[in-house]
Parts: structure tokens; sequence; C-alpha cells
């Protein structure tokens, strides 16, 4: 349920409603005129004095004042500090007397720790602002459990010495605050020495990088069949083979299994769905920041209709935050079995491709497809959170 909209006054000061009371006060001072009444008329021309000073108000407000509002940092991690900063400036010669901040939060983020529920789920401050000069506010923000997040609303409100014409405005977030899940069962050492990264052996050795074409050369027996330019090859009338650049980067591709065995629906476990999550998201922040391409698929959906979640491995630009946003807004329910998936996207894996296999209890079938990647040249490493849970209990 959505939390309620608030901010520091339930009605702002608006053109409309200073023009009312302006009309008013003239009708009034009109009849106050006619029937000689002095109290009534000055009761008007003070009506009036106050809807002009709205009106002067209303103009000279804002004029000058910048409002910058962001979440740092934009991607974190469970557990880590978040704030939203607010910075307003005001660079006229005239003081805002009262400035009201209301920061609003959607469910599942928290003002606080351990927050109270009758409370707003947000941040509100009350400050006042000298001529020329600035301020950054900090609001700290804590989010129990990853996901996607923006934030409902962040309104700035400037009101005159007398609060009586307060001027609201609203500063749509224009980013979301991505939450990426953090493994709660730690990943013990045997496991992480299995992995390939920061190791110099993907160093010493050159690759073809997919994505930078070099041209196209004469066919030797032993090259891919899909690596042959058939167009150019007709042209020919000789089989030619695409050539791209070299590289000396490797690429890892991770696959999720959010299920416990096969098929699917037998055993479904949220928690461990999570913890495969986690362990994805700690060892995708290790291979990027070694160098690696880093591609991922899981036997889940983002949406329906689309298909399995695939974000292929990339060297352009936003690709980081693409992968780190699916491993934000997956679900943890499996929607089919995971090795039919690995065979898809397998056909299509070069050798330099390490592929990673986070799976609490691999089936028949997923065993069996990464039997044939083996077989293929690809180095294929199965990886299981329950088997980590298990030793540790036993070691306890």
């Amino acid at each position: 349920m959505p939390y309620p909209r608030s901010s520091g006054r339930a009605e702002t000061d608006t053109h409309e409603r200073r023009q009312i009371a302006l009309s008013v006060a003239v009708i009034v001072g009109v009849f106050a005129i006619a029937l000689g009444e002095p109290v009534v008329l000055m009761w008007a021309a003070a009506i009036a004095g106050l809807a002009i000073a709205a009106k002067l108000w209303a103009l000279v407000a804002w004029t000058g004042v910048t409002v910058e509002a962001d979440v740092v940092p934009p991607r974190s991690f469970v557990g880590e500090s978040i704030q939203v900063r607010v910075r307003i400036a005001n660079d006229k010669r005239v003081p805002l007397p009262i400035v009201r901040v209301t920061v609003r939060f959607p469910e599942g983020l928290y003002p606080e720790e351990h927050p109270d529920p009758t409370r707003m789920r947000g941040h509100r401050r009350r400050l006042s602002m000298g001529a020329r000069s600035e301020v950054t506010l900090q609001f700290p923000v804590f989010a129990p459990r990853r996901g996607e997040y923006w934030l409902e609303g962040l309104d700035v409100e400037l009101s005159d010495p007398f609060d009586l014409a307060p001027l609201r405005r609203e500063y749509p977030p224009e980013r979301p605050l991505l939450v990426m899940p953090e493994p709660r069962i730690g990943i013990p050492l045997h496991i992480r020495r299995r992995l390939p990264f920061g190791t110099p052996v993907v160093g010493t050795r050159l690759f073809e990088d997919r994505e930078q074409f070099a041209g196209v050369r004469d066919y030797e027996p032993g090259d891919p069949m899909h690596h042959v330019h058939w167009r150019l090859s007709a042209h020919a009338g000789t089989l030619q083979t695409k050539k791209y650049e070299p590289t000396r980067s490797a690429e890892v591709l991770f696959a999720l299994d959010l299920s416990h065995g096969e098929p699917f629906w037998h055993a479904v476990d949220p928690e461990t769905a999570e913890e495969t999550i986690g362990w994805t998201s700690y060892l995708a922040r290790q291979a990027i920041h070694a160098g690696w391409r880093t591609g991922l698929i899981a036997n889940t959906h983002l949406r329906k209709g689309r298909g399995p979640l695939r974000v292929k491995a990339s060297s352009s630009v936003g690709h980081e935050g693409a992968l780190f946003t699916a491993l934000a807004r997956m679900p943890n329910q499996p929607t089919s079995d995971l090795g039919p998936v690995l065979r898809e996207v397998g056909r299509r894996l070069v050798r330099r491709t390490t592929v990673i296999v986070i799976s609490p209890r691999p089936g028949p079938l997923l065993v069996h497809e990464m039997e044939v990647l083996r077989r293929k040249g690809s180095d294929v490493i199965d990886l299981s959170p329950l088997d980590a849970v298990r030793r540790e209990r036993e070691g306890a």
C-alpha cells in the first residue's frame, strides 16, 4: 500500500486563491464605502494588502533558487549506507524565511533502521536561508532487501515570514535506487579458489573480441562455420572467414538456478533463491573488477512473454548497470528448468567463456548440459549454496 502523500502544510498558496482574496476584498471595500463602515473598510484593505503581498512574494520567491537532489550512491548493496542529498541554492538578495523539504519513500525503504510504523515513511525538514546562500541536506535511507526503488517524491516549499503564502514545487527523481543483494552465507575459501578471477592465466592468451569486427580472410580448415561470412563468400566465390580484433580479456557467464532440482515446480525455496542471487552479485563484482566481460542467464522472467532472463556479456557503456539492475529486480521464483536455457545459450558460446553455474541442487538435465559444454572446450564451474551451508554446519 503506498504511503499517503504529506508535506509541511495540507494546502499551498495558489494564483487562484490570491485572485479570489483580492476580488473579495475589493467587493467588500466598495460596499463598506457605500455603507460608511470604516471597520469593514479597514478589514478589506488588510485583505487586499495581503493578497498583493502574496502576489509579489510569488513573483520573487523561486527566482534565483535552484534545487538538486540525488541518491548517493545510486547503486548500493543491502546493509550499505545510503543517503538522499538535497542541495538548495538561493542566489538572489532576498532571504528565504521558511523552507520546508519533504522526502517520501516507497514501500521497502525506511528513514531509520528500526522505523516507527506510526510515523511518516520519509523525512521532513524546516529551515531558513539567507540571501546568496547555499545548504546541503542529507537524509539517511535504509533498505533491508534488494530491489529497484523510485522515490515517491521530493517537495520543496518556500513561504513568507508569516507563513501565509507557501509555494511548493515537486522534484521527481531522475533515476531509481538500485539495492543489490549480498550473500548472507559467506562464500567459503575453497570455492573462491576455484574461480579464475584475478589469475594471470587469462592475460597470457589472446582471444577474438566478437564485438570488434576487423575484416575477412580466406577460409582455413578448422575455422568455425559460424564465423564464415556467407554473403561475401557468395560474391568472392570462395569461403571467407570473419576476423575480429584480438583481446586479452575473457568472458564469464553466470547461470543462476533458482529451483531445487528438476522439474523446477517440485521444490521452490525463495530463501535459497535469494542466497543464489546474493552469491552471483558478489562474484559478478569480483569478475568485473578483474576486467572480465560478464554475462548472466537465469531460469526466471523479468516480464511475462519475454523469455528467460538474459544479459549478454559486453564491454559497452552501461552494461555493468544493466547487469546489476537485473540482479536487483529479478524474481526469486523459477519459471523453467535451467538446463534448456543453458543448452540454447551454450550453442553460441566461444571457448574463452567460463560458465559458472550457481545451483542449490542441479538436476540430471542441467548436469548433462554442463558436461556438453565441457566437451566443447568451455570451462564450467558449478557452485552450490546448499553445500556451503551443509559444510558450515558440519564444521561448526
